[in-house]
């Protein structure tokens, strides 16, 4: 029963998030198949989870469920209706054919480790404690939760994305089995390396460096192995693959100039603070970096219209949250001047502990280093919009994060930043990725050719020759 039940929460959720590309594609943009079923899952779990909270205001149960599932499947034969073209795919090179066995294997060792250890901390006390409310109140979370003061470490105040993916799949299991829920996290793994190889494959026009990229992410001990890795249960990683799509979507808009490409990345963008609070920093940076390409590639007024849903998303949020109390979490001191100004002098030491963070060799191994390397790199083509929305992209969210701390409400706010910055900049990485993509297939800037401007002997030469042909006319 529990491979038919995961059957058909997973095939709902594909159908759903296929659905979904092909009325943002329209067929009017080839996708390779590691993106459509990359975008799937992205979009399937975000609907799924949106469903489920929107429905849940009137319906719960097998009512829920069903009406959920409806929506699915019809998005599902929308999707097969309009089929998103795919690209045409030619014989792969015999190194291209090895770095796909190795990115295989690596997609299972992540599987074989999710399956083998139990979920993090957020994994059971953030995301796995919604679900399984939810779940034994007919899907839907019970109002008194949010208020309720013995469980404000479970940070109430957190979107849904995730616990709603789990209790998707309990309730077509017809009940709440974690090891089942575990199957998630590396399926966005999985969603990652795919995303990531295809946007590398589309910066550098070289299949075997975007594979390459793919093959090295698993190599980032933070994200495989790590406290907060991908396999752990934490939402950071799952953002950073939602936050991926959308800046590498963002540059293919500059690149390629396809304006489905700036669809998908409205999409991507608007599930950012559906995932985790910390999505609303990411929103905010991925927006801006909207806002700078449509400026610099003069695209139409309507083009503003990507970022309503993220702020529907992120108001009906909050309006939830002030209509059933929920209770905030106190690990900051309020946002105000006063407390930025009286708390300006923590400014060098969390400088330094970011700057040892990144040193952190059994953490990071070698990744910021390349990171800084490719950084230099890029500077000279910071004229192109698409170079200065990835550069933006990446080290915004880290200058933000970084600033978060100045608000903390720790007595020791060096260990707040011990126990969370590395699943931070974790959800940077991929972006990151890209950045070395560029600097390592840079293509040299295209010169105007110069054209060499006659002299006045020339320009004599030239009359004479005239007045001589008018002559013998």
């Amino acid at each position: 029963m529990n491979a038919l039940g995961l059957f058909g929460a997973f095939g709902t959720l594909f159908a759903a998030g296929y659905g979904l590309l092909a009325l943002l594609v329209r067929r009017s943009l080839q996708l390779s198949l590691a993106e459509q079923i990359a975008f799937s899952w992205l979009f399937g779990t975000g609907a799924v989870s949106l469903l489920l909270w929107v429905f849940g205001f009137f319906a719960n149960g097998l009512l829920l469920q069903g009406l959920v599932s409806v929506v699915c499947i019809s998005l599902g034969m929308v999707g097969w209706k309009l089929k998103t073209p795919s690209q045409i795919r030619r014989k792969p090179r015999w190194f291209e054919v090895v770095l796909t066995a190795v990115i295989t294997i690596e997609i299972a060792i992540v599987f074989y480790l999710s399956f083998v250890h139990t979920l993090g901390w957020d994994g059971l006390l953030n995301w796995e404690i919604k679900a399984r409310y939810a779940f034994a109140n007919g899907g839907v979370l019970p109002a008194a939760y949010f208020s309720d003061s013995g469980r404000a470490f479970s940070h109430p105040e957190y979107p849904l994305a995730i616990p709603f993916t789990e209790l998707w799949l309990y309730l077509w299991l017809g009940e709440s089995n974690q090891f089942c829920a575990k199957t998630i996290f590396p399926t966005f793994y999985l969603a990652g390396t795919f995303l990531l190889a295809a946007f590398a494959v589309r910066l550098s026009r070289r299949t075997w460096l975007g594979l390459l990229m793919a093959a090295l992410l698993f190599f980032v001990p933070q994200i495989t192995v790590e406290a907060g890795c991908a396999s752990a249960g934490y939402a950071d990683f799952p953002l950073s693959v939602f936050y991926l799509a959308a800046a590498g979507c963002l540059y293919c808009v500059v690149e390629q100039g396809n304006d489905v490409f700036f669809r998908l990345y409205a999409a991507c963008l608007a599930l950012l603070p559906w995932v985790k609070r910390d999505g609303l920093i990411l929103w905010i940076v991925a927006a801006a970096c909207g806002v700078l390409v449509i400026l610099r590639a003069r695209k139409p007024p309507l083009s503003s219209l990507a970022f309503l849903p993220g702020i529907v998303i992120i108001c009906a949020w909050r309006l939830y949250l002030n209509a059933t109390h929920a209770l905030q979490a106190a690990d900051f001191l309020p946002f105000n001047p006063e407390t930025f100004r009286t708390h300006l002098n923590r400014a060098l030491p969390l400088l330094s502990a970011l700057v040892a963070e990144f040193y952190s060799l059994p953490t990071w191994s070698l990744f910021w280093f390349t990171v800084a390397v490719a950084f230099l790199y890029s500077l000279p083509r910071m004229r192109d919009p698409g170079v200065v929305a990835l550069v933006v992209a990446l080290i915004a969210p880290i200058v933000l994060y970084l600033s978060l701390y100045l608000f903390s409400s720790w007595p020791n706010y060096l260990d707040h930043v011990g126990l969370s910055i590395s699943r931070l900049l974790m959800q940077v990485v991929p972006v990151g990725f890209l950045l070395i993509v560029l600097a390592v297939s840079r293509r040299p800037e295209k010169h105007p050719q110069q054209v060499e401007m006659p002299n006045r002997a020339t320009c004599a030469m030239a009359r004479s020759e005239r007045t001589a042909v008018v002559e013998l006319a």
